[in-house]
């Protein structure tokens, strides 16, 4: 049987080994391995707190390392099931009392939870002390004050999340794994989440693009945009690769990753995916997908003219029951990254106050030079957005390809400066010169 020392090595070599694969996959990563406590710190820290601490504890700081922090955070783009993030460890500093209220101070419950790691939303990982020989490690919420049961020893918890890939350390991203004894690393949940990690550390491309159902599960776990991965879907009937990410949606539980889906279906099949998009808005208003989602599959899938009037239809019902704000507008035809929006928002005095949300949906609409200049000789609220647009700008010269086109506009933001009263005003005018400028 292998000693605690013993054991801090292996979970060491294997979080180090995971991390390493992690960031491969450019996944961020940051971990501390500190040296092992002295017997002086640790009896320091036991007089503070006036306890012995357990034995696994005592002999992991001892004999493995002072801290430990494990984390990691895969990019949001891809589809991560459950929503998790890893982070795992303990440290000496860390170890103390949560704090429970109570009417009597000297209460035993008081001194019967000891921290030994904080998540980064205030979560805690605690030891419970009723049994000082052997302390169960709990979850705990700091905002509901609720204790949930990971496993009951340290070093069974440690082992539980290591196979876990190091999973934690929120009080949420537990509940998927866990049944009366804690963490279950062979729960239908928890080996769906090892199979997936498996899959995005170690599935390439090359093993991949033979099958189709193992290529849609590759393009879960990368940009879907991205030329090879394209070119990999190509070597397949357009019918085979839509039916296949049909079927795979259909199967898929989770509205969120069902959603991300339906948007990565969308970006690889485009225009053979048409009539699956127009099922999707001919279903009855109330029982339709997510309104961001279904802007999405639009842009990729319809013709730009039938999807921009589709929207269109939505937006101008929201316009005549004066629900119509740029957030809306933006959500719905920012999908689309065509001029054509522009005249759209330019006509019918759709654009009004708060123009927030309207001024990125000009900016990420393709806007040309001739689209500046008019947004500027129109109303207040409409050399605003334009004006607020420009402040963000970072491809200049695709707007004016042109120096005449730049000095220009320059010209003209210099003379709403001049008529600009407010000071919020002037500094929104002047960030559009800066903009500018700076190209």
């Amino acid at each position: 049987m292998m000693t605690l020392q013993q054991s801090f090595i292996t979970w060491r070599e294997q979080w180090q080994t995971l991390l390493d694969q992690l960031q491969q996959r450019g996944v961020d990563t940051a971990a501390t391995f500190a040296p092992v406590a002295d017997l002086q710190q640790v009896e320091q820290v036991e007089q503070q707190l006036d306890i012995t601490l357990p034995t696994e504890l005592r002999e992991l700081l001892l004999t493995g390392a002072s801290e430990v922090s494990v984390i990691w955070y895969v990019p949001s783009e891809q589809m991560v099931p459950f929503g998790l993030t890893g982070d795992v460890g303990w440290s000496l500093e860390a170890l103390d009392f949560v704090e429970m209220w109570s009417e009597d101070a000297e209460s035993p419950e008081q001194r019967r939870y000891l921290t030994f790691y904080h998540a980064g939303n205030g979560d805690r990982l605690v030891l419970d002390l009723s049994d000082v020989e052997r302390p169960a490690v709990l979850s705990w919420d700091h905002e509901t004050g609720e204790f949930r049961l990971l496993a009951g020893s340290l070093t069974a918890f440690l082992e539980r999340i290591t196979a876990l890939y190091g999973i934690g350390a929120e009080h949420w991203q537990y509940e998927h794994f866990i049944d009366h004894g804690g963490l279950n690393i062979h729960h239908p949940q928890a080996q769906r989440w090892q199979q997936w990690m498996h899959d995005y550390v170690h599935l390439t491309l090359e093993q991949a693009r033979t099958q189709l159902d193992v290529l849609i599960r590759y393009a879960e776990m990368h940009d879907s945009d991205d030329a090879a991965l394209q070119q990999a879907f190509a070597a397949f009937s357009e019918q085979d690769v839509l039916t296949a990410w049909l079927n795979r949606i259909e199967q898929e539980r989770d509205v969120h990753l069902r959603h991300s889906l339906m948007e990565c279906a969308a970006s690889i099949c485009r225009s053979a995916a048409a009539d699956w998009v127009r099922e999707l808005w001919n279903a009855p208003s109330d029982q339709r997908i997510n309104s961001a989602v279904l802007a999405y599959v639009t842009a990729c899938c319809l013709p730009e003219q039938e999807g921009l009037q589709r929207v269109y239809a939505v937006l101008e019902q929201l316009q005549q029951s004066n629900r119509l704000n740029g957030y809306g507008a933006n959500s719905w035809l920012k999908p689309f990254y065509s001029r054509e929006v522009l005249q759209w928002m330019w006509q019918g005095k759709r654009v009004s106050y708060p123009y927030d949300g309207w001024d990125r949906l000009f900016a990420c609409s393709a806007p040309e030079a001739e689209d500046i200049w008019q947004w500027l000789g129109g109303s207040t609220v409409q050399r605003q957005v334009v004006i607020s647009a420009l402040s963000t700008a970072e491809d200049v010269q695709a707007i004016f390809p042109e120096q005449d086109q730049l000095r220009h506009t320059l010209a003209l933001l210099e003379g709403e400066l001049d008529k600009a009263v407010t000071k919020k005003e002037k500094n929104l005018v002047n960030s559009a010169i800066q903009a500018l400028s700076k190209q």
